[in-house]
């Protein structure tokens, strides 16, 4: 079963991130941003979801997973401002795929289930 781990400081998406994915993969959450910053992102996690705005912290972060594991896919969420537009160009190099609240679990699922089955998709979009 592949690992996914999920990072929000708000514990309620957390928590339905959780349940909503738990019979499909082994889910790690925190909501704790050291945590995150702490976790081996090596072959053993799968997937990355990060629920948080943009900012140059993140960026880092998002360039920390992908210069330790280039293939593990990384979804980011948040509510989209103008403050954020410029961290979020930023960011896009390092992150597969960003979802802008509201969005849909479904929509998160389906996208998370089709990159880790298909992860020849996600390194031809990042050669």
């Amino acid at each position: 079963m592949k690992r996914v781990i999920i990072y929000s400081p708000d514990f309620s998406l957390c928590y339905s991130l959780l349940v909503f994915l738990q019979n499909h993969y082994k889910i790690v959450v925190t909501t704790d941003f050291e945590l995150l910053n702490s976790f081996p992102f090596d072959s053993k996690n799968d997937a990355v979801f990060i629920d948080h705005e943009p900012n140059p912290q993140l960026v880092l972060t998002c360039e920390k997973i992908k210069a330790e594991n280039p293939e593990v896919p990384v979804f980011l969420t948040y509510v989209y401002t103008n403050r954020t537009s410029q961290s979020e160009n930023k960011i896009k190099s390092f992150v597969n795929e960003i979802f802008y609240k509201p969005f849909d679990l479904n929509e998160i699922s389906l996208k998370l289930t089709y990159i880790l089955e298909h992860p020849h998709i996600l390194n031809d979009n990042f050669r």
